[in-house]
């Protein structure tokens, strides 16, 4: 059984002014209860930059970048209760873990009981690394090394690395695979570095691809959708 790590963005989940749109939350859950069927062990983490995105300032003031940094981990908590209340409805065994405990609802992250309840559920991870001045996609790489995934799926809104901004140049060059060292050295701002050099450490490979596309989730784990592959 293969077991995966899906960062997925907060702001894939909007649509207009509505926060969590319904449609997204669906879409999502169709394709991990897919993978579930498929016999594949799931983690989740979710950003919260549909809600606040921690480091800028987006409260019309200049906010303490600590300060920012707890109040998006908390956003994350709001992501994932909403994927896990969706999940839930349509009867997909789900379990949220936060980096700290939240009264009843979330439970602490403990790596023996994450491991064990994987096999039975889909595993949200919320709140981030518990930490300021580290992204989710660090968050990411952690839990994924924790868990002892076997690929770590980056979401986001293009179809995978580019040597520049592909919506500003037209000559943008997409690559299929990279090493871990070509996308620290060159700086292709994917990932942050932190991230890029916990996968590097723990020689987990990331694929990184366009969550837009139709069933994007369910074609990257077989790496039957455009993106770029990250390795050793």
């Amino acid at each position: 059984m293969q077991r995966v790590l899906l960062k997925l963005s907060g702001e894939y989940l909007q649509e207009g002014a509505e926060v969590c749109a319904s449609q997204h939350l669906q879409n999502i859950q169709k394709q991990v209860a897919q993978l579930r069927h498929n016999k594949f062990e799931i983690g989740i983490v979710v950003g919260g930059g549909n809600i606040f995105r921690g480091g800028k300032h987006n409260l019309g003031m200049d906010v303490d970048r600590c300060l920012a940094d707890q109040i998006g981990m908390a956003a994350t908590l709001v992501n994932a209760l909403a994927l896990q209340a969706c999940f839930l409805t349509q009867g997909l065994p789900t379990k949220v873990y936060g980096a700290q405990a939240l009264g009843n609802q979330i439970p602490a992250f403990q790596i023996e009981h994450v491991r064990q309840d994987i096999k039975t559920h889909v595993i949200i991870f919320a709140g981030g690394t518990g930490h300021p001045l580290f992204s989710t996609d660090t968050a990411a790489a952690l839990r994924a090394s924790e868990i002892q995934a076997d690929l770590l799926l980056k979401a986001t809104k293009v179809d995978g690395v580019y040597d520049k901004d592909p919506k500003k140049y037209d000559d943008a060059k997409r690559f299929d695979s990279l090493t871990y060292h070509e996308a620290l050295s060159k700086q292709y701002r994917v990932m942050d570095a932190c991230a890029f050099a916990l996968c590097m450490e723990q020689k987990l490979p990331i694929f990184i691809f366009n969550i837009f596309e139709k069933d994007a989730i369910l074609r990257a784990v077989n790496k039957q959708i455009k993106g770029t592959l990250i390795t050793a």
